[in-house]
């Protein structure tokens, strides 16, 4: 049973990050239970907020504990953040790029061997470090060394097995309050030490390879398996156009398709577009030691008697082959090069005049006494809605003046090596002043405290919900004004270009991509409601794109 500390701290990451975060979680029948031998083997963009969302999103009933692993000079300080990790029973990992020497972590290996021997659950990132950029690192071999090892100490255990499951974390915008997150389990691989597949030293052929190379296979399947289910794009711009593309071809859909759809659709544009980039990104190669260190060099490597099996479930094993599937591609005429020019110079245009891609989907533009009660109504709601957010925003105001100053520092700073702090922070700062805060008004409230008690959580609870309506009220309102401005010569020559490029996304989309004429089609689920209008996870959303800002954020460097 896992310690009180950890339910607690559990419990208050919970609560901050689902309100910093509107959270979207699929897969969660690929967890094993407890018992299985698990090593969680997600992405890592978004430093220590990777590890809160884990642990706040794996239900308790499905793993009473996961630990997790962080780089040991957390142990060398005695801030909040440090008594953090380690109240969760983190596992510390030395890393060579924090020694500039070759490490030792045997003993670390030692305590995640005899984690996994007891049936529970460990969580390595294979990256190896956590990284601001559009493109995953290559994965390390260190998840697939500590499995090898683990069942080379059970190889007489016929029952013995350990579930990798790979997790594929997506933030639409990783640091901004109230950005949408997706939290996909892809289907685990099963290993045993017996029975015979991906990680024998025999091929089919007859060949043989050694346990090194077999390995690497093992970490590329885990890095293609977590790398088809998010965002991944060689660049910053092809994820933009993307988007410019999905919308075009779908934007319709908005929120009504999950997120986990979503993201699929959008790769799908990715994977697309990715063929017209040709200068070489070697982003990856930034990426140092993490987890892969491991004790006597590469003794575990040595040690050829685990025999592994890979055990498919559902799709896990038709990864697509990219390089295949380009030379199917003919793109009926289209040059990708153009299109990906003139999704760019489409997006520009619609953020030069503030607008989004469905205002100008009309044909012709709404009349000007249209658009002026359009303007006029929601003028009167922003102002219901500020008026119903104003107490609990007094409530929050100390949690946003300290986050945004904490912003305002690390932006100042080299934006790559920290810009995946912020999130983090604000997290943290969150949690932790959320508790004072709470005991002060009740202090101050003391005649009234059977009341107070439950009205304060109840009312900052709503404030976020009032204020995601309130931001997409005003960005509404600012939008129509703008169209209103928005000459009729002009508003037609956008339309016009808007529907030259989406001819040829659809064309692309339909014929190319396998995506259906009608994107209605791509509805599978039924979004969940939870507690209606009162739940914070009910959006008002036209796309997940939007976040608390009073223009489209269509840039992600």
């Amino acid at each position: 049973m896992a310690p009180l500390a950890y339910r607690f701290v559990r419990l208050l990451f919970k609560v901050s990050i689902n309100a910093f975060y509107a959270i979207e979680v699929d897969g969660l029948e690929n967890i094993p239970p407890d018992g299985c031998p698990t090593i969680l083997c997600p992405n890592h963009s978004n430093s220590l907020t990777d590890p809160i969302l884990l642990l706040s999103v794996v239900p308790p009933e499905k793993r009473d504990m996961i630990r997790m692993t962080a780089k040991d000079t957390f142990w060398k300080k005695n801030d909040i953040f440090s008594l953090l990790v380690k109240s969760v029973g983190t596992v510390p990992i030395k890393r060579t790029k924090d020694y500039n020497a070759k490490v030792d972590n045997t003993a670390a290996i030692e305590t995640l061997v005899e984690t996994l021997e007891k049936g529970n659950c460990i969580c390595l990132f294979p990256e190896g470090i956590s990284r601001y950029h559009s493109q995953i690192a290559n994965f390390k071999p260190g998840v697939a060394l500590i499995a090898s090892e683990t069942l080379t100490r059970n190889k007489d255990k016929e029952d013995f097995s350990i579930h990798l499951l790979t997790a594929s974390l997506v933030y639409i915008h990783r640091e901004k309050f109230r950005s949408n997150v997706l939290v996909k389990f892809n289907p685990p691989i099963v290993i045993t030490p017996k029975h015979q597949s991906l990680l024998k030293t025999v091929a089919e052929d007859g060949s043989k390879r050694s346990s090194e190379q077999a390995i690497n296979e093992l970490t590329n399947t885990m890095e293609e398996i977590v790398r088809s289910n998010t965002l991944d794009s060689p660049d910053w711009q092809t994820l933009r156009i993307a988007h410019t593309a999905r919308k075009l071809y779908a934007g319709e859909l908005g929120t009504r398709i999950s997120l986990s759809e979503y993201v699929k659709l959008t790769k799908k544009f990715i994977d697309l577009l990715s063929k017209v980039k040709t200068d070489e990104d070697d982003d990856n190669s930034e990426c140092s030691d993490n987890n892969n260190n491991l004790p006597n060099g590469n003794s575990l490597l040595d040690k050829k008697e685990i025999i592994v099996e890979r055990v498919d479930a559902g799709n896990l094993l038709s990864v697509d082959n990219l390089e295949v599937q380009n030379e199917k591609i003919s793109h009926k005429g289209i040059d990708l090069a153009i299109l990906a020019r003139d999704l760019s110079a489409y997006q520009d245009l619609l953020d030069s005049h503030g607008i989004k891609d469905y205002r100008v989907s009309r044909p012709t533009p709404l009349s000007k006494s249209s658009l002026i009660f359009r303007i006029y109504l929601r003028i009167i709601w922003a102002f219901i809605l500020a008026s119903l957010s104003f107490p609990g925003w007094i409530l929050w105001s100390p949690i946003f003046i300290v986050v945004k100053y904490k912003e305002y520092q690390i932006r100042k700073l080299p934006i790559e090596d920290n810009f995946d702090e912020i999130a983090q922070y604000k997290l943290l700062i969150s949690t932790i002043l959320l508790i004072p805060i709470y005991f002060v008004i009740c202090f101050f409230t003391f005649p009234f405290i059977l009341i107070t008690s439950w009205l304060i959580p109840l009312l900052m609870w709503l404030t976020i919900r009032w204020t995601e309506d309130f931001f997409q009220t005003v960005r509404s309102c600012l939008s129509l004004t703008k169209l209103l401005f928005l000459p009729a010569s002009e508003y037609s020559a956008i339309h016009t270009m808007r529907e030259n490029i989406r001819v040829n996304v659809k064309e692309l989309a339909v014929h190319e991509m396998g995506l259906p004429e009608n994107p209605e089609n791509l509805i599978s689920k039924v979004r969940p409601r939870g507690m209606g209008y009162f739940s914070i996870r009910r959006r008002r959303k036209k796309d997940y794109n939007e976040v608390l800002r009073l223009w489209d954020v269509s840039a992600y460097e």
